[in-house]
C-alpha cells in the first residue's frame, strides 16, 4: 500500500502511526546502505529488487514486510533492532521484543 503526504491530514490515527513506522525503517535501511557505500542501485540489484522499489521502501512510500527486511538486514549486516528499534542498539538491550508480563 502506498500513503501520499498530500492528504497526510484525512488519514487515521492508525494510518499515521503507519507512515511514521514505515518513514523511520526507510531511514534506517538508507542509513546502513550508506554507511557500506552502496548505492540503491547496487543493493536493490542484491535484493532482487528494482531501484524504485527499494527507493519506495527508503522513503517509506511501500509496506516492508518481514521477510524483506530480514533480507535487508542481512545484506547489510545488522540485526533486526537496528531496524525495529534503534534505541535497543544503543541502549545495549539483549531482548528487545520481550515485554512483561503483568
Amino acid at each position: 500500500m502506498r500513503y501520499s503526504v498530500e492528504n497526510f491530514s484525512t488519514f487515521t490515527n492508525c494510518d499515521k502511526m503507519r507512515v511514521m513506522v514505515y518513514r523511520s525503517l526507510g531511514l534506517r535501511i538508507q542509513e546502513a546502505r550508506q554507511e557500506l557505500g552502496l548505492t540503491q542501485q547496487e543493493l536493490a540489484t542484491r535484493l532482487g529488487l528494482t531501484q524504485a522499489a527499494l527507493s519506495n521502501y527508503e522513503h517509506g512510500k511501500r509496506r516492508l514486510y518481514l521477510a524483506n527486511l530480514e533480507q535487508i538486514a542481512d545484506i547489510l549486516g545488522k540485526p533486526m533492532s537496528y531496524f525495529i528499534d534503534p534505541g535497543a542498539e544503543e541502549e545495549g538491550v539483549e531482548n528487545w521484543g520481550r515485554l512483561p508480563y503483568r
